[in-house]
């Protein structure tokens, strides 16, 4: 026998002993012995029985016949004990035809069997695995049923590793799990957590099932066990739950070190003693983590441990690795977010084959919600079809996204986790940018207001973990929100509730003070969601003539912009002073603005479409302008509406555009370049079709809607109906492309250019 024979057999044997050990707990300090001069691989004596064992990784019958000898003539020694007699003979593997009938001869005294049957004396591990298999596995879902078992096979996500900077696979992760590593997995919400631990678990079960590792995978849902904090009860609550019989057994194999643990969720603990104050909940969570602790604690050498939940439930990475228990054996990793081809990846897995805008957020849950609702699949319809507008797109996240919250708590629906998001988000316009500070205070004023009442204890769980939400400031226990796009989506919320009903004392966005106004987003939701929820032109009026009254100018500046987006005309004089507003749109269905007045404003940038009409225009006195499009110089400006104002700069664009047409090019191609240019350098966001003819000439502008179809034919840019506006929006999974055609328009072999020279 060679020296790594001999190795493996003795760590197999090592291993049976172990497992012995467990099941005969008398004769824990019992093992291998030396008697007659001749090693026993196992005696292990309790007080009714005497247990003979030996264990072997060889396949041959000659191997089998020596080994139950032996077992035959020891079990003949010890009967004068006068004590039951129970000969083992283990095998790696499952014993063969030859060995099992030698052992046939001994059968009232010997029991032949693999380690996977003699472990599973111990613990089922594959009885288990499969109860597993058929229960939730933490948040994940099929976006499109809501069931447990996504249709869609999952996407690898990286992984990146918050000391070193360094990326790491979930694959690499489950090798490391394999090995004994342990690991904390962090993310936002929709970031896909869940799903990846889920990868992890069917690879370490893969590894279990192919005979590669003696441990087996066990997966928690943390949710379930709030209230708990003895390691056994955990253990036994969810073999109950999931519906094996033998949660003793598994608190067992535990102990044993046969298990690889997966915790999932530790932002959805609590316990059942938390009060609805927010300066209390460091000292709450720290003792809602009391089972966390002792599992990670107490989890043997040698078994994976891997344990996740949202990085912002906890003040500070201080306050997480102390309540958690977290030492230097831990890594902590990061989930990225989706890669444009990972993006483009999911979707065909989804059976999408169209354009996949801009504007997608790059979560792994969003991405899903939209395309199992279809929205994304209207994208890829004929060529005279509109695809979906951002504005519903998001108006539909955030429905989904609040219904998925929702779950936590049985007592809130999913309608009033999004006003909840609304409230805070309005309450965060109070600062400027937008996105917070919110504090504790603040976050439970905000549920209560919405609800009526003040958060009980599941409902702070919630409150802790509400999506979109980040740590601000740790010491202080503060929140703000993390995604532009998701706040401004959320802003829209009051807005369009202060038009419903301008004149109720409760009007959030009528009593706050605010610092900074809604952005393109929540403008295209609240002009959609207008008619839907009766907001009429008249109801509008009314609900800028009440916050000229009532409330701050930006909140009367979001009214006007709401007017600009639905066209609805301004019949009375509005002077709006000392905004600092990120941008303004003017566009052809501009209703009649020429009594709004902008007084010492300063603005990132206006848009004046080429067709809205200058006596329509609103008018701008000493304001501060970063960037004017549409227009070339002062001299190009509308008469009379911009007065001792200073412009920074006209739009690049312009000049970008001359010097496009001025290539030595086919026509075809210039204003392909142009028109490209336009969609694709504003990231995230569309552009409306008028734009995509500013500075062409007769010629040139003649071509731009065949360029768009070519653009569309070859899935470079879409388009959908805002009003009586036409939105185009470009690919994200096409930028790469697109910058291979702009960076060599000459040399790039690419159909898109082959299409665009034929085009005069």
């Amino acid at each position: 026998m060679n020296s790594s024979t001999r190795r493996e057999n003795e760590e197999f044997e090592d291993e049976v002993r172990r497992i012995a050990r467990q099941l005969w707990p008398a004769a824990q300090f019992s093992g291998a012995s030396n008697i007659e001069g001749q090693e026993r691989d196992g005696v292990f004596e309790t007080e009714e029985c005497i247990h003979l064992l030996e264990a072997t990784t060889s396949r041959t019958k000659v191997k089998a016949e020596e080994d139950i000898r032996k077992l035959v003539r020891l079990a003949n020694t010890f009967q004068k004990r006068n004590k039951a007699i129970r000969c083992w003979f283990v095998t790696r593997d499952e014993p063969t035809a030859d060995q099992r009938k030698v052992a046939e001869r001994h059968r009232d005294l010997l029991n032949p069997l693999s380690f996977p049957q003699f472990q599973a004396r111990l613990i089922d591990a594959r009885g288990y695995l499969t109860t597993r298999d058929n229960s939730e596995f933490g948040s994940v879902r099929d976006p499109a049923t809501g069931k447990g078992s996504p249709a869609v096979d999952y996407i690898e996500i990286q992984l990146s590793d918050r000391a070193l900077g360094t990326v790491r696979s979930p694959r690499e992760l489950r090798d490391d799990l394999l090995a004994g590593g342990r690991i904390v997995i962090l993310g936002d919400y929709g970031a896909g957590k869940s799903m990846t631990m889920r990868f992890l678990y069917r690879g370490l079960r893969e590894a279990y099932f192919g005979g590669h590792t003696t441990r087996f995978p066990v997966y928690l849902n943390l949710r379930d066990h709030y209230g708990q904090t003895e390691p056994s009860e955990v253990l036994e609550r969810h073999a109950r739950s999931i519906g094996f019989a033998s949660g003793s057994h598994l608190v067992r194999a535990w102990r044993a070190g046969y298990v690889h643990l997966l915790l999932d969720g530790f932002d959805e603990v609590t316990t059942i003693n938390i009060q609805g104050l927010w300066r209390k909940l460091k000292d709450n969570r720290y003792r809602a983590m009391e089972a966390i602790r002792r599992l990670l604690r107490e989890h043997p050498p040698g078994g994976g441990l891997a344990i996740s939940g949202r990085a912002h439930f906890f003040d500070s990475d201080k306050e997480r690795k102390n309540a958690l228990g977290l030492d230097g054996s831990f890594t902590e990793f990061s989930l990225t977010e989706f890669s444009d081809e990972q993006i483009h990846d999911y979707l065909t897995k989804s059976g999408f084959r169209g354009v996949v805008p801009q504007w997608l957020p790059s979560r792994p849950l969003l991405v899903a919600y939209l395309a199992a609702r279809g929205l994304l699949a209207e994208i890829a319809r004929s060529d005279n079809e509109a695809s979906v507008d951002p504005a519903e797109g998001w108006d539909h996240l955030l429905d989904r996204i609040s219904a998925r919250e929702a779950e936590i708590e049985a007592g809130i629906d999913g309608t009033t986790v999004r006003r909840i998001l609304e409230r805070l988000a309005t309450k965060a316009r109070g600062f400027q940018g937008g996105l917070g500070p919110l504090s504790g205070e603040a976050v439970i004023a905000a549920f209560r207001e919405v609800c009526g009442y003040a958060p009980d204890e599941r409902g702070m769980v919630l409150l802790q973990r509400l999506p979109g939400l980040g740590i601000d400031r740790g010491e202080e226990e503060t929140r703000s929100f993390i995604d532009d796009d998701f706040v401004d989506a959320c802003r829209e919320g009051d807005v369009l509730e202060f038009i419903t009903n301008p004149y109720s004392l409760e009007s959030a966005a009528g009593n706050t003070p605010l610092e900074c106004g809604i952005g393109p987003l929540a403008l295209a939701i609240v002009a959609r969601e207008s008619s839907p929820r009766g907001a009429s032109s008249g109801k509008l009026h009314a609900a800028i003539a009440r916050a000229r009254t009532a409330s701050t100018g930006h909140l009367v500046c979001d009214l006007v912009r709401c007017a600009f987006e639905m066209g609805v005309p301004v019949g009375q004089n509005v002077f709006l002073k000392d905004l600092l507003i990120s941008e303004l749109e003017l566009t052809a269905s501009l209703g009649d603005s020429s009594a709004v007045e902008f007084q010492d404003c300063f603005f990132g940038r206006v848009e004046i479409d080429a067709e809205a009409v200058s006596d329509h225009l609103p008018r701008f006195r000493r304001c501060y302008v970063g960037v004017v499009e549409g227009r070339l110089s002062e001299r190009d400006l509308p008469s009379g509406r911009f007065e001792e104002c200073e412009i920074e700069e006209f739009s690049a664009e312009a000049s970008t555009t001359n010097s496009v047409l001025a290539l030595d090019l086919p026509l075809g191609v210039r204003v392909l370049l142009t028109v490209v240019k336009k969609l694709y350098e504003r990231r995230g966001s569309g552009r409306r079709e008028n734009a995509l003819f500013r500075g062409l000439d007769h010629r040139s502008r003649r071509i731009v809607p065949v360029v768009l179809k070519l653009l569309q034919r070859e899935g470079l840019a879409t388009f959908c109906k805002r009003g009586t506006d036409t939105i185009w929006l470009s690919d994200r999974a096409s930028r790469k492309r697109v910058g291979r055609i702009i960076a060599s328009p000459t040399a790039a072999d690419d159909p898109l250019l082959s299409a665009a020279r034929a085009l005069e």
